[in-house]
């Protein structure tokens, strides 16, 4: 990976937590016409929530019969404002950590990729009339960032030259290895803790709501699988080229 690869796919890293954020905020402003946090009720039945928020819910209950762009919208939606400002700190991190880690393209595409598919999981929770928050996309680029680095010192390094010279604050690709491989194995004790396989719902004080722990675990395994999903297709357009 040389910085002319890595300048791309830190934009599209950028690119992706401006678009959880930004909608976020302008969601939240936006609803104050009807809530004044701005946040959905969750304790009240979707039917009963204004009709922005109706339309761009995902609800787990409903299976594949729903508008498509909700794989993406409820993401936006909150059901509190410490939900809400606890998961814009969660973003704010996993943009620090990605200007640390800077992904590849094919990383970055892969945090775009598993935005969809962890919502997509938690249609395995058909009780839950509804879903929203962005901490299932957040474990799901974590996961990316971290599978990211793990990887990178199989692959070759970048060569040192006059006009790329390595920064004395840059950290080292063997360091942020064995960083990610901590952050992995946190993310693993994480979900496990928090036992998505019980119940559907568990009080949080922290975000004043209840939460999906299914969630978590939904981001984890769509990192993953954007990350390897990707990483298997470059690897067999590389064999192709060369058997060629």
């Amino acid at each position: 990976m040389t910085p002319s690869t890595e300048r791309p796919g830190l934009r599209l890293w950028w690119a992706l937590c401006l678009a959880l954020a930004l909608p976020t905020l302008l969601l939240n402003a936006a609803l104050r016409s009807w809530l004044a946090q701005g946040t959905v009720p969750l304790d009240m039945a979707v039917t009963s929530w204004p009709p922005l928020a109706q339309a761009l819910v995902l609800r787990p209950d409903a299976g594949w019969v729903q508008s498509p762009w909700v794989w993406w919208s409820s993401a936006w939606l909150h059901g509190s404002t410490p939900h809400l400002l606890r998961n814009l700190a969660g973003l704010a991190l996993m943009a620090a950590l990605g200007t640390l880690v800077r992904p590849s393209r094919q990383a970055a595409l892969a945090g775009w990729l598993a935005w969809p598919l962890t919502q997509l999981g938690m249609l395995m929770q058909p009780s839950l009339d509804s879903y929203v928050g962005l901490s299932g996309v957040l474990h799901a680029g974590v996961t990316v960032l971290a599978l990211h680095a793990a990887m990178r010192p199989l692959r070759q390094s970048p060569p040192l030259t006059a006009t790329h010279p390595m920064s004395p604050l840059a950290p080292s690709i063997t360091g942020l290895r064995w960083v990610a491989i901590a952050l992995l194995l946190g993310l693993a004790a994480k979900v496990l803790m928090e036992n998505p396989w019980g119940a559907a719902l568990v009080a949080s004080t922290s975000s004043a709501i209840n939460v999906a722990p299914w969630a978590h675990l939904s981001g984890c395994a769509a990192g993953a699988l954007a990350t390897w999903g990707l990483w298997v297709l470059a690897a067999g357009s590389r064999l192709a080229r060369r058997c060629h």
